[in-house]
């Protein structure tokens, strides 16, 4: 690892202090399923409607890069935060499960922008050490969605009629998250360009979509993705509905086992990313969540909670690789054109294409022929996923340097 100059120092420290108070944000809306299922009678339909809310809504992000590629995003972020955070002070009119959805659709569309956001700054405030600085500012994030989580499901355990009040704190520490972003992208200068070197959409998709390894790489992350969509209506009704599981229980395992071996192993595998082929931390990724569905498979079998603590567990260590090639994998792959904005953008808006159908496929599965062949999809779904990903890695040469 290289040294940090001191300006990256400056920007890391940033960087951190935004993650930290972002974690804040989504660990108050990790239990989003549970008040929505518990609070305010959501059906099942509801439920598989924030999924695609959480994840359809990525979809905007290619549009987002596409029309902010190369250009101050000052004003992007600012709307953003407007419409998107600070609207959760009006959480008194949620009344019921479809005004709930109207709310996380503002909550989870600013993804859509965000992430590419901050992609641009790995790219744009560190010549190096970008996976380091990644896995940083990842287990800062984690760590506060932990804590957060945590006590927020205690606090619905305790009162769960003052959910209102939890969901309106949404705008105070989002507050410093986006007035960070807006100082950092103060700092960045871009060229101006004249009408000649203006792009189009087509001709911005064409060169991305030529870039062979780039396609492989979304062909494995496509598979992956409807495999991991497939589980998203399935585990909060399994649980909820069949498992029975409490506020402090859906907490501790989607706010607390699914994140802490993320949070332990992120800056490790950070610091890998650097040096290793993506295509074997995706192959690992991959095979490893096979478990993830098959452990909800045999506590479907036994009908015991038992097997949901392993589930989470093997769904967290996945995912430590999944975090860290989801949100920088394509600065790997725009290292030729420089320009990972709209390279993330791109990855971003094929999330939110499965994100759309996914859910979707999961609910039809889970009313048609029952919550246990969700599970054995997602299996065989992960399985291939890793597949594609092991024989082309025998392929690519793919460096990260």
């Amino acid at each position: 690892m290289e040294k940090l100059t001191r300006e990256e120092i400056k920007s890391l420290l940033l960087l951190s202090i935004s993650s930290l108070f972002d974690g804040i944000t989504q660990g108050i809306l990790v239990l989003q399923e549970s008040i929505a299922k518990k609070a305010l009678f959501a059906s099942n339909f509801d439920i598989s409607l924030i999924g695609v809310i959480a994840n359809g809504t990525m979809l905007f992000s290619f549009f987002i890069s596409y029309f902010f590629s190369n250009k101050n995003k000052k004003t992007l972020i600012i709307a953003g935060y407007l419409f998107c955070r600070a609207i959760f002070i009006f959480s008194f009119l949620i009344s019921n499960s479809r005004i709930f959805l109207l709310f996380l659709f503002f909550f989870h569309v600013l993804f859509s922008v965000q992430v590419p956001v901050f992609n641009s700054f790995l790219q744009s405030k560190f010549k190096n050490n970008r996976g380091y600085v990644f896995g940083i500012t990842r287990m800062i994030l984690i760590f506060f969605i932990m804590i957060t989580s945590y006590f927020a499901g205690k606090f619905l355990e305790i009162s769960p009629s003052k959910y209102k009040l939890l969901l309106s704190l949404v705008a105070v520490p989002s507050f410093f998250t986006y007035s960070i972003y807006f100082y950092l992208e103060s700092g960045n200068i871009y060229p101006k360009r004249n009408l000649k070197e203006e792009s189009t959409i087509k001709t911005d998709i064409t060169k991305i979509t030529k870039n062979k390894d780039f396609v492989f790489f979304e062909i494995a992350f496509m598979i992956y993705g409807f495999a991991f969509m497939i589980m998203v209506p399935a585990v909060p009704i399994y649980l909820l509905q069949k498992l029975k599981f409490s506020y402090s229980e859906m907490s501790f395992v989607q706010g607390i086992l699914a994140q802490i071996v993320i949070f332990l192993l992120t800056p490790f595998i950070g610091r890998l990313y650097d040096k290793i082929n993506v295509w074997k931390v995706g192959t690992f990724s991959f095979l490893t969540l096979v478990l993830y569905p098959f452990f909800f498979f045999l506590s479907y079998l036994f009908n015991t909670k038992l097997f949901v603590y392993p589930a989470f567990l093997t769904y967290s260590l996945g995912l430590a690789g999944i975090n860290v090639l989801w949100n920088v994998g394509s600065i790997t792959f725009s290292k030729k054109d420089s320009n990972s904005f709209l390279y993330q953008g791109f990855h971003v808006s094929l999330t939110g294409i499965r994100g759309i159908l996914g859910p979707i496929l999961g609910y039809i599965i889970l009313s048609t022929m029952g919550l246990i062949w969700n599970f054995i999809f997602s299996i065989t779904l992960f399985a291939i996923a890793s597949l594609v990903n092991f024989l082309y890695s025998k392929k690519a040469l793919i460096t990260n340097n």
